[in-house]
């Protein structure tokens, strides 16, 4: 079997005081290019859901083509509908938290850290990213694909088995319709949503790649994300949300070319 090009390590942050949600740390993945240190770093984060296939996938060609990555793991699961929904919001601040605070590792602690650095995120990375890319000043470069704004918004209308379920048994433990979810969803979310701060984000240093039949992020909503942002380089798929995976090729090569155009 060939060796790979690169290394992995897994690198933990002890959390410096107690935090609302989890006790793991700030948990983080970092792929090295063999003999090409110091080399530009990109941060890859999460979906909603999964066992990271997407982020590790992703995370593993950008190391393959010579990007460092720094790979990040969630605190906890989104969708649990035994925990109140306050819940997400509080999640959602620890997880900005968390990435910001692994970026300054990385930046200023880690030995052979990238000189130039870029973010990467899919869906929910996506949505959270552009939060990260608007207060990251040393962020020289982003890619969001298929993600949206209005979170709230997201998460009271997508198709999708996960998110149905989850709905379907909140709104049953609250002796609610689901209707009635999602003004308590906006009630959480809104005052820390990514619409609020995509503005901040240079939209001449991000590529935006969205799915146009998509039933998860509706386009709607990946459409005021993209306006909110200022119009930044957008590349419209043909597909639905999961029916993206045809595409991934493709999005492997725009995110090569994007941030070896800016990060070297």
């Amino acid at each position: 079997m060939a060796k790979e090009k690169y290394t992995v390590e897994k690198i933990v942050l002890p959390d410096l005081a107690p935090v609302a949600v989890g006790d793991s740390g700030v948990v983080m993945h970092r792929y090295m290019p063999r003999g090409e240190v110091p080399a530009p770093g990109v941060v890859v984060l999460p979906i909603q859901g999964g066992d990271y296939e997407i982020s590790t996938m992703f995370a593993k060609y950008l190391a393959r083509v010579g990007f460092q990555a720094l790979r990040f793991e969630r605190r906890d699961d989104w969708l649990d509908p035994e925990k109140e929904i306050v819940y997400l919001g509080e999640l959602m601040k620890q997880y900005l938290a968390d990435i910001l605070r692994g970026i300054d590792w990385w930046l200023t602690e880690a030995e052979d850290g990238p000189a130039h650095l870029g973010l990467f995120g899919v869906s929910m990375g996506a949505n959270m990213g552009t939060i990260i890319a608007a207060r990251e000043p040393r962020l020289k470069g982003q890619v969001f694909i298929i993600g949206g704004g209005d979170i709230a918004g997201i998460l009271a209308t997508a198709n999708d088995e996960e998110i149905n379920e989850y709905r379907k048994n909140l709104s049953a433990r609250l002796g609610i319709e689901e209707s009635q979810l999602a003004p308590l969803f906006h009630e959480v979310i809104d005052p820390i949503d990514n619409l609020n701060e995509a503005a901040g984000v240079n939209e001449k240093t991000t590529l935006f790649v969205s799915s146009r039949f998509d039933a998860v992020v509706r386009y709607p909503y990946n459409s005021r994300l993209w306006e909110a942002m200022g119009r930044p380089k957008r590349i419209v798929l043909p597909c639905g949300h999961y029916s993206t995976v045809v595409f991934v090729p493709l999005i492997k090569l725009w995110t090569k070319r994007w941030f070896r155009k800016l990060l070297t």
